[in-house]
């Protein structure tokens, strides 16, 4: 499945929109009146299933910190796939990337699913806003990135954890953006390699993954942090975890690859003490390649060390 902008005039997004005014009359019998045009001033995001647009999403933004999602639809022959879930967190990505830090949606009591996936993703019940106030069915959802008293924790999981399968997608979306094609960085990951998983109030964040180069020396793969959690110090968090792993597994180096054009990855490994080292393995003949190392177990020491 894909996830494509699209401007509010795309014939597609007035489709999705249309069906779901449609059904929204359908649910309040139009008591409450929860429709809204196509808003111009919004940023449309719609998913793509085997050639067919199939849900759609918004971000429509208030100020520099504080954005709305709206138009969050799914057609109903494709609900209960996870579909509404990936077009928010690509929402929330594209919030993120715009700097806002305050989400704030709304849903009506004759849509439960709908506030069943804000509260799932980690929104808070708050007050009638905007244009909802004068709806008493309207109930009212904020999101925000830089909350400290977020609890964020770090787990180990499988390469076949559906969180982390949809992570390593959104990476290597993200790489294809970057680099030009889906191709340019595609390096496997052993089927045996060891994830760690990030999450942020129970929704996942990050990722990143170790596997075994040989008995002494493991690789970090797949490090990623979805756009809306960076910048609270998420992957600095799951490559310690993945340095415990390695540790703690008895392996003293660490190797990693990453890419010329992803400088904040290059900090956080500089920063990290990782030492930059000749490309390896399948990067020698990459040239977008840079590669690093580091010891997470020192060597026994030598006499002279203890005198």
């Amino acid at each position: 499945m894909l996830i494509e902008h699209r401007p509010s005039g795309d014939s597609e997004v007035i489709a999705l929109v249309v069906d779901q005014q449609v059904e929204l009359r359908a649910r309040d019998g139009g008591r409450e009146g929860h429709v809204y045009a196509v808003d111009p001033a919004a940023r449309y995001l719609v998913a793509i299933d085997g050639g067919d647009a199939v849900a759609c999403g918004a971000l429509l933004a208030f100020d520099i910190d504080a954005a709305e999602v709206t138009r969050l639809y799914v057609r109903p022959a494709y609900r209960g796939r996870g579909i509404g879930r990936r077009v928010l967190a690509a929402v929330e990505d594209l919030a993120a990337s715009r700097g806002h830090r305050v989400l704030r949606a709304e849903a009506s009591i004759t849509s439960p699913e709908a506030i069943a996936l804000f509260l799932a993703a980690g929104y808070r019940p708050i007050a009638r806003f905007g244009r909802y106030v004068k709806y008493e069915a309207s109930r009212c959802f904020e999101k925000r990135f830089d909350d400290a008293g977020r609890e964020v924790r770090v787990v180990r999981r499988s390469t076949a954890d559906p969180a982390v399968s949809e992570l390593v997608a959104l990476a290597g979306n993200e790489a294809a953006t970057r680099y030009g094609s889906p191709d340019a960085r595609r390096f496997p990951v052993d089927p045996l390699a060891r994830f760690v998983l990030a999450t942020v109030d129970g929704v996942a964040a990050g990722c990143g993954a170790i596997q075994s180069l040989d008995d002494q020396t493991v690789e970090i793969k797949r490090m990623y942090v979805r756009p809306a959690y960076r910048g609270n110090g998420i992957a600095r968090r799951v490559l310690a975890a993945l340095e415990d792993l390695a540790a703690g597994s008895h392996y003293p180096l660490i190797r990693l690859e990453t890419g010329s054009r992803q400088p904040e990855s290059i900090r956080l490994y500089e920063s990290a003490g990782y030492r930059p080292i000749p490309p390896y393995g399948p990067y020698v003949q990459s040239p977008l390649s840079l590669c690093y190392e580091k010891l997470v177990i020192a060597p026994e020491p030598i006499a002279s060390e203890l005198a």
